[in-house]
């Protein structure tokens, strides 16, 4: 099991890293599909007029629409895997950040996407991060109240809820 997969506090390297290597290839063959068919076809027809913009800015515009088309593919990639580690259903949300314009899909998944699931230390099942017991084996997950079962920090000398003193 890919512990990076369950990382809760991952850097922007960590999580381009999560993006599979099948990605990767994709984009590159997509970047490459775009420079040497899609640039040159469109660069062909161009013809040059007075007070038309020069042909060079057409090509810089073309490269970075490129480029764009490049992470927009590997962004989708990145949502079908994180997805499947949140445990939120990953066709339906690549279907949605694929058809949805304007990366509005990609900005709806990401306000609505699901806290990454720990591991039960002593099954090693899955479970959310609020959870206080693991559903799997019963282990409890965070210490808290014996008095009214609410979750609280190490440390603590009485419980923030109910008051009662809480023991070592």
């Amino acid at each position: 099991m890919n512990q990076l997969a369950y990382d809760t506090k991952a850097t922007l390297k960590a999580e381009l890293k999560f993006i599979p290597a099948a990605a990767w290839a994709v984009a590159g063959v997509v970047l490459l599909l775009w420079f040497a068919v899609a640039v040159p076809l469109i660069l062909g027809t161009v013809r040059p007029r007075p007070g038309a913009p020069p042909v060079w800015l057409l090509g810089a515009i073309l490269a970075f629409a490129g480029i764009v088309l490049g992470i927009w593919v590997a962004m989708i990639f990145y949502v079908n895997a994180d997805a499947g580690r949140r445990q939120m259903n990953r066709l339906l949300w690549t279907l949605i950040v694929i058809f949805v314009p304007n990366a509005i899909g990609f900005i709806v998944y990401f306000l609505l996407r699901r806290p990454i699931a720990g591991l039960c230390p002593k099954c090693r099942a899955l479970v959310q991060p609020d959870f206080v017991y693991c559903p799997a084996c019963g282990q409890a997950l965070a210490p808290n109240c014996p008095s009214c079962h609410r979750s609280v920090e190490t440390g603590w000398t009485s419980c923030a809820y109910c008051g009662v003193k809480l023991t070592g």
